[in-house]
């Protein structure tokens, strides 16, 4: 309620909007305490409760005293009080029969406050307020105005003395005692702070005149509060700076920016016109910023600037002026244009930038160093104050060739040749090259502006090799660069292999013939093997066999060693050993459809007619893996017996005499349910039934399952239960209904063979 009635009551300051943000509220203990006694004049208490008017001891000596509280009002200065109230929390009453006759007095500021040095009080607070009762927490005094009064005087604390009044303050039915910490309890408001780092568009707003080319630019500035920038507006002011009454102003939300754009229509070209800003919280308004100026300026220079070289002729062919990496000047020019005061320039080939004129309308020159040769350009446009681009003026120059060349042939693994270079550059005295980013190699250049270099590739492998030149003359200046990709033949052999695709254990036959002369050895790798050496036949190719002992895909990579110890480059060629599953077959069980039966035993047969093995390894389901060694023929066959219907697994490998094991055979069978046969008095075969709700009903079971000595029976999704097979073979049990059901019936032997399921469903009338 009292926050309700405090901002209800606060008006908005003229020119803002309703108050955006709510007071602050701050509350403070007081900074230092004391309390004065008249038993010790000379002295302060500072330790203790707060004593205020008359009390005796345990002596029974008669004592009067007051408190002084002293508060730090640093915080409120240059900010709008609203409240100001001072809690004085009381402890205890001598006598609560007596009225409260306490007072709150401010006082004037006094370094030593003592009984016999009291400082002067100056007025009284308003107050207190408080709950009924005899003592209370919430004993409050209004010092609103007093407070305002200390801060306007430049005060930045607040001293207050609790007294009992001089009526009753001899009296010791009066005397009360409060806590050592009083409260300063305020709300108020700190006015914003006045926006900064005003800018228009993306330019900052200094004291440099600014030129803008746009009819409503966007603006901004910064605004700041010490209260925080939530709820906090801002307000714009835009007017053209000959005719200030044309001011419009407008108001932003924004929290800690002010932005807007300026009115529709005001900016015209060549007018000169300001923005400024202030803060607003709804209770104060910041000064308003020092103003943005600028002219606007809306038209672009009409003409193109010219452009000269006294080094790159315009429009100059082969074979070219300058060089690639020779700087030349490039003169721009407004022709007396004085709208421009930069020029901005671009091309292919060189680094662009831009460059201001020596005055409005005058000229600038730049030095341009080339990066390439051939026909380039650089283009040109003139730049005024705001921006504005004039049209392009193209200048198409010839740039001569500075780079070197060179007679590269064709290299082979291993053998060295020469490379004749050739200098472009006037004046070459060095030739620089460098192989795949290397170090430097020089090579000086000959009086005929020629230079040889020997290279040599030894190591197989890297087709191709980067190959960098340049030149110096003697003053150290670079030429153009000259790049160029040496390739390296590897002379690889061919590989042949005969039998390609074959088995385990299958010999292959590789042929390989060289591509080179003088060939006197071969090394080749097959798979992950190691590299095995073997001398070449005296007409340089080999042939050699090889067989695999593990299935899958392999590399085999071949390589010839010349008399120099030089080895070619890998070739390459490939070989596959498969060892395919065994096929499996049963009589009983084959597969599809389903055969056999639970309990019933089947003679499962293994055999491999494409890969020799001599045992296979096999498991039926998630049973332990097994082996059984192969017969003469290389065939084995295992008996099993099925435990259950349905379907059921046996994985198969073969294992060859050296221990490779072949692909693995899925083989998936269907066991054929046994179900027994149920029948029941109460539902005979072609008769109505005479089953009721609540009256036994009577079932015989008949196994199917040979062997089978129980029977187990369950209705609908309940557990089974069991009924033994008697001497007859049949098993017999009852049933109350309770209305109609679903019966599911099976048999089980000793050894735990499941014959498979019968459900009926059987109707039995309410």
């Amino acid at each position: 309620m009292l926050v309700a009635a405090l901002i209800g009551s606060l008006a908005a300051v003229p020119g803002t909007a309703a108050a955006a943000q709510s007071p602050n509220w701050d509350t403070q203990n007081s900074t230092k305490w004391l309390t004065t006694d008249s038993r010790t004049p000379d002295q302060a208490v500072t330790t203790g409760d707060a004593r205020v008017g008359s009390w005796r001891d345990a002596e029974g000596k008669h004592h009067i005293g007051k408190s002084y509280f002293t508060f730090d009002l640093t915080r409120l200065t240059g900010t709008q009080l609203f409240t100001a109230s001072i809690r004085t929390p009381e402890l205890s009453a001598n006598d609560c029969e007596k009225p409260r006759a306490t007072e709150v007095w401010v006082v004037e500021q006094s370094d030593t406050i003592t009984w016999a040095n009291p400082p002067r009080e100056v007025v009284r607070a308003g107050g207190p307020t408080a709950a009924s009762g005899c003592t209370t927490p919430w004993l409050n005094w209004d010092v609103l105005d007093v407070v305002k009064q200390a801060i306007g005087e430049g005060r930045t604390s607040l001293t207050v003395a609790v007294r009992v009044s001089e009526e009753f303050q001899g009296d010791v039915a009066y005397g009360r005692t409060h806590n050592a910490f009083a409260v300063l309890n305020t709300t108020f408001n700190t006015p914003p702070g006045t926006p900064t780092n005003l800018h228009l568009e993306h330019l900052p707003c200094t004291a440099e005149p600014t030129y803008f080319h746009g009819t409503r630019p966007y603006v901004s500035a910064t605004a700041s509060d010490q209260d925080g920038t939530y709820g906090l507006d801002g307000r714009l002011a835009f007017w053209p700076v000959d005719a200030p009454d044309q001011r419009v102003e407008v108001q932003t939300q924004g929290r800690d920016r002010v932005t807007g754009w300026f009115p529709e229509g005001m900016v015209q070209d060549g007018g000169t016109y300001a923005f400024a800003a202030r803060a607003e919280d709804g209770f104060a308004n910041s000064e308003w910023s020092a103003p943005c100026v600028f002219t606007a300026d809306l038209t672009r220079p009409a003409n193109a600037p010219t452009v000269t070289s006294t080094v790159y002729r315009e429009n100059g062919g082969p074979p070219g002026d300058g060089g690639d990496g020779i700087p030349g000047d490039f003169t721009f020019s407004a022709d007396g244009d004085q709208d421009v005061v930069a020029f901005a320039y671009w091309g292919i080939g060189i680094q662009g930038g831009r460059v201001a004129a020596d005055q409005p309308g005058g000229s600038a020159t730049v030095t341009v160093t080339p990066d390439t040769d051939g026909l380039i350009s650089i283009e040109v446009s003139g730049v005024d104050r705001a921006g504005h681009q004039s049209p392009v003026r193209t200048y198409l120059y010839w740039v001569a060739s500075t780079a070197p060349s060179a007679d590269v042939s064709w290299f082979e693994i291993g053998v060295p040749r020469d490379v004749v270079l050739t200098a472009g550059q006037v004046g070459a005295t060095t030739f620089v090259y460098r192989l795949d980013g290397g170090a430097e190699q020089t090579v000086p250049v000959g009086e005929d502006g020629t230079g040889r270099v020997t290279l040599v590739f030894p190591e197989p492998g890297q087709t191709s090799h980067a190959f960098t030149l340049w030149t110096l003359d003697a003053t150290g200046s670079k030429s153009g660069v000259y790049e160029h990709y040496i390739h390296v033949d590897q002379v690889q052999p061919w590989v042949d292999v005969d039998v390609w695709a074959g088995l385990v254990g299958e010999k292959r036959v590789f042929t390989v013939t060289p591509n080179r002369t003088g060939v006197v050895s071969y090394v080749y790798r097959i798979g992950e093997e190691p590299e095995v050496v073997v001398p070449a036949a005296p007409d340089g190719s080999l042939t050699f066999e090889y067989t695999p002992t593990v299935p899958g895909y392999s590399t085999v990579l071949v390589a010839s060693v010349n008399g120099a110890g030089v080895r070619s480059g890998w070739g390459e060629s490939a070989l596959i050993a498969d060892a395919p599953a065994p096929a499996v077959t049963s009589t009983e069980y084959p597969g599809y459809p389903e055969g056999g039966g639970p309990g019933v035993t089947g003679t499962f047969a293994f055999s491999s007619p494409q890969l020799p093995v001599v045992s296979y390894r096999y498991r039926f389901n998630d049973e332990a893996e097994q082996t059984i060694a192969a017969g003469a023929e290389g065939t084995a066959s295992v008996q099993w017996t099925p435990s259950k219907p349905g379907y059921h697994s046996l994985k198969v490998r073969g294992v060859t005499a050296t221990g490779v094991e072949t692909d693995e055979s899925y083989f998936s069978f269907r066991v054929k349910a046994l179900p027994p046969t149920v029948t029941s008095p109460q539902f005979p075969d072609g008769g109505p039934s005479t089953a009721k709700v609540g009256q036994p009903i009577e079932f015989t079971v008949t196994p199917a399952l040979p062997g089978s000595h129980e029977v187990l029976w369950s209705i609908s999704f309940n557990p089974p239960q069991v009924a033994p097979v008697g001497p007859d073979g049949k098993a017999r049990f009852t049933y109350t209904p309770l209305g109609s059901f679903q019966l599911t019936v099976s048999s089980r032997t000793p050894g735990g063979v499941v014959s498979g399921d019968v459900t009926r469903t059987y109707s039995v009338p309410q």
